[in-house]
């Protein structure tokens, strides 16, 4: 065990963890990630070794995140929890009730466990989402940390499977990060507690992620909805139009970085909701990146300078996010947008063979 500690990363093989177990490992810090799936978990520990940066990863088979004591082997020792899990990726199909639950019982279960990790645990990180702070359907606004959704509750209970599965999701997020700081407030744990809300995370394939994964995708199918847009225009694909509700994105480099922070700064974090957005681009300013920065791929040209601001300013746009909280907080501003793309399309580019 290194001398820093364990620090636990639930969902291991996510776009987002394998990130933050690299982020992890690079800050001298030991990593235990639970998988649904071994085999995955497997390429994950094969792709931390690679990086040199210090080991690989401890994975703990947890083939259901819902169950009752799930999460009590893997907890155990850790010096910090991430709570990155899902407890299921098909949001538009199944019965918006049961979204919310299966959401609210791995919430609480990861917390239960917890209380039995011992008394090193010093801190449980909880990633959210934005889809937490604004309603359905979304106001035109700013959005931020002070934010929470109003409606997506009270809708699923209305409706019922009528409620559809955009607010199936939103509800999910909301009542379960309530329920983490429920039990924050009842239970009084000596572990710091802290919320992420990336503009990203709306459920593993449709999610608003950009950045290289640690793991690249065995096929082109296996993409996030988020980068869409890259892949298209390196595919010789027209400009495409707006992305679903907006054009807000996290490079999952930074979303990690905050996750670390938050986990290694108890005192600080305690009590704290975090939310991470970078930048507001879209498909017009990703194809003027890559024009500029990338000119022999011949991307489409579309509208150069339309629909977008200069700097890509994550509070610009109709649905905008200001996440200046969590940079100062951190003492590190985001990685700019343009790095995040061109990052992206040289991974990318291995799939248009494919």
């Amino acid at each position: 065990m290194s001398s820093k500690g364990t620090i636990l990363i639930t969902g291991l093989n996510g776009y987002l963890a394998g990130r933050l177990a690299e982020a992890a490992l690079r800050a001298g810090y030991a990593v235990r990630g639970t998988v649904r799936n071994l085999a995955a978990g497997a390429e994950v520990q094969k792709a931390l070794l690679g990086l040199n940066c210090g080991g690989g990863a401890e994975v703990v088979h947890v083939p259901d995140i819902t169950e009752p004591g799930a999460f009590d082997r893997a907890v155990i020792g850790c010096t910090a929890i991430a709570h990155l899990a899902a407890p299921v990726n098909e949001t538009w199909t199944l019965e918006p009730s049961e979204v919310v639950r299966m959401a609210v019982s791995s919430t609480t279960g990861i917390l239960d466990s917890a209380l039995k990790a011992g008394l090193q645990l010093q801190s449980v990180v909880f990633m959210s989402s934005a889809a937490a702070l604004f309603d359905v359907p979304p106001e035109p606004g700013v959005y931020s940390e002070k934010d929470w959704n109003t409606t997506s509750e009270p809708a699923v209970k209305e409706l019922g499977r009528d409620a559809g599965g955009l607010h199936a999701y939103c509800a999910s997020k909301t009542v379960a990060e309530r329920a983490f700081w429920q039990f924050r407030d009842e239970r009084k744990p000596t572990f710091s507690m802290t919320s992420i809300q990336a503009t990203s995370h709306l459920s593993q394939q449709y999610s608003y992620f950009i950045g290289p994964p640690l793991v690249p995708w065995k096929t082109k199918e296996q993409i996030p909805y988020s980068l869409s847009n890259v892949l298209k225009l390196l595919q010789k694909e027209d400009v495409p139009g707006p992305m679903l509700l907006y054009e807000s994105s996290i490079d999952i480099r930074d979303v990690a970085r905050v996750i670390m922070w938050s986990a290694t700064n108890p005192k600080v974090a305690d009590g704290e909701r975090f939310l991470c957005a970078s930048a507001v681009g879209g498909a017009q300013a990703t194809a003027d990146i890559l024009n500029k920065h990338m000119p022999s791929l011949g991307v489409a040209k579309g509208s150069p300078g339309q629909g977008y601001e200069s700097g890509y300013p994550s509070t610009s746009g109709t649905i905008a996010f200001d996440a200046n909280k969590a940079a100062k907080s951190t003492g590190q501003d985001w990685i700019p947008y343009e790095t995040s793309i061109i990052d992206t399309a040289k991974v990318l580019l291995q799939y248009l063979e494919k």
